[in-house]
């Protein structure tokens, strides 16, 4: 009998080692372009400066995609957006900025057991940031684990309920945090996975440009 069971337990490690071994060689590859390339490829071209890796629409789906992507609302999403961050009556001044900066949740590959020193929370990131512009500013999150790191009680995180902010910005699940400017004329520039002050403030005073040249 104990035969018996010990061969069952093996059987079953078997296959289920089996199983995990289909799903891992199963998984397809995709560039920027959304173009399936082989396993090889998507090893040399993902150590670009310029993408970064998420998962795809599909648990065996892994892609690249750009860092930066620039886009621009129709003036009902930004309508939209205006509304759903209650500033409808805020922007009047077309330099004016909308900057969002997005928490997605735990990473999984970060341990993280204290106080984060990202610099976004310095003192003079905003200081410097109104400076280069009219700036409404927002700390926006998907799911609040690990949040209590990010200071949350002090900086005024806003939970995403309606998803509006996913879906306009970000539609994959990018490593880190993410940031999204938006100027009054609706276009933006969204920067994926981890960044600094410093892109914030390089993001915004490009906007502003494009907002002065009508675009």
């Amino acid at each position: 009998m104990k035969k018996i069971i010990l061969i069952l337990i093996l059987e079953i490690l078997f296959f289920s080692c089996s199983a995990k071994k289909d799903i891992k060689d199963s998984k397809r590859y995709f560039d920027k372009n959304n173009v399936e390339i082989s396993k090889s490829k998507f090893k040399n071209r993902k150590f670009g400066g310029k993408t970064i890796v998420v998962s795809g629409d599909s648990i065996n789906h892994v892609r690249l995609v750009l860092k930066e992507k620039h886009g621009k609302l129709s003036e009902m999403q930004l309508d939209k957006l205006k509304k759903y961050l209650s500033i409808e009556d805020e922007i009047n001044n077309k330099d004016k900025l909308i900057v969002i900066i997005y928490y997605p949740g735990k990473d999984k590959s970060i341990v993280i057991k204290r106080y984060s020193g990202w610099n976004v929370f310095d003192k003079d990131y905003l200081r410097e940031l109104n400076r280069i512009s009219d700036v409404s500013h927002h700390w926006i999150y998907k799911d609040d684990e690990n949040l209590k790191y990010y200071y949350k009680g002090i900086i005024d995180w806003r939970k995403d309920n309606g998803h509006l902010i996913e879906e306009l910005f970000f539609n994959y699940n990018y490593p880190f945090s993410s940031c999204v400017v938006i100027n009054s004329n609706g276009s933006f520039i969204t920067h994926y996975g981890e960044f600094g002050k410093q892109k914030v403030w390089e993001l915004s005073k490009k906007l502003k440009r494009m907002r002065r040249k009508g675009i």
